[in-house]
């Protein structure tokens, strides 16, 4: 039997059809759109990380230079301390706090270190000379790591030292040196952590750093490599072995922990070289 004309179909199939076909054109319209912001979004991303690893740039290095005595020039004094240290482009509290920090160290050591060691050489055949240099070894979003080497010339001997600056960029402690027990999180930058906590965590990351040190020194000592000193014990790598301020970060950002001249060794073996990866301790801790 055929349907009443009140409960017929109001529109033809070809109509049908085409709306059909609309919607789907409407569809895959908007599936491009949103395909086209997804892929802005991803090119935004990876042009804002480089942006953010490189968002601090270094302007001229701050130098200057002291001779002893009073007036005289290379070629005369018996004391030559000469200095080159970082400076950051930018005039921000992060900026303005790292470059306070190696100005304040020149000023310092012009003040009080540079004559006092001056004094020493009055008379001298051959001048005393030091020079400090720097090397950026490690630049990310979070942290910059800045390598100080000084090098003393003397008559008759020659030494090198190194310090690691570990500055945090972002956080409450920015612009400012940082130790381990911050790298590894043990020390929360907002300081809302329990002290007594803390303090055994930083104590059991020292003792974590030492040991693998140690491990280290002791494949050294089988291998003969290196001329440490006769009897080294564990005991005396404590002694002259600071974990939470003897070390800068690699351009992984991978601390490298360091043992300098004449402290575990010969001074022949010169600076020791340990580095440690962060999962490693992390995974240790």
């Amino acid at each position: 039997p055929r349907c009443p004309a009140a409960h017929r179909w109001p529109f033809s199939e070809q109509f049908v059809l085409c709306v059909l076909s609309l919607l789907h054109c409407c569809c895959c319209l908007v599936l491009e759109v949103l395909w086209l912001l997804l892929l802005l979004l991803l090119l935004l991303m990876l042009l804002t990380l480089p942006a953010l690893a490189e968002k601090y740039e270094f302007a001229d290095d701050l130098t200057g230079e002291y001779l002893y005595p009073e007036g005289s020039d290379e070629s005369t004094a018996t004391y030559i301390y000469r200095y080159r240290y970082p400076q950051l482009v930018g005039d921000d509290e992060i900026a303005a706090m790292f470059n306070t920090t190696y100005a304040y160290t020149a000023d310092d050591t012009l003040a009080f270190e540079a004559p006092m060691n001056a004094g020493l050489t009055d008379g001298a055949a051959q001048a005393t000379i030091i020079d400090v240099t720097y090397e950026v070894t490690c630049q990310t979003a979070d942290y910059l790591s800045i390598l100080v080497t000084k090098r003393t010339k003397r008559p008759d001997s020659e030494s090198t030292t190194i310090n690691g600056h570990v500055f945090a960029l972002t956080g409450s402690r920015a612009g400012e040196i940082i130790s381990l027990p911050y790298l590894l999180g043990i020390l929360t930058q907002d300081g809302k952590v329990d002290t007594w906590l803390q303090d055994r965590q930083t104590a059991k990351a020292d003792n974590c750093v030492r040991e693998l040190v140690w491990a280290e020194i002791e494949r050294m000592m089988k291998s003969g490599d290196v001329p440490f000193y006769d009897g080294l014990t564990f005991e005396e790598l404590e002694a002259a072995f600071y974990p939470e301020e003897d070390f800068y970060l690699d351009e992984n950002g991978d601390p490298v922990f360091y043992l300098l001249e004449n402290t575990v060794a010969l001074p022949e073996a010169g600076i020791l070289l340990v580095p440690i990866s962060l999962e490693t301790l992390l995974d240790e801790l």
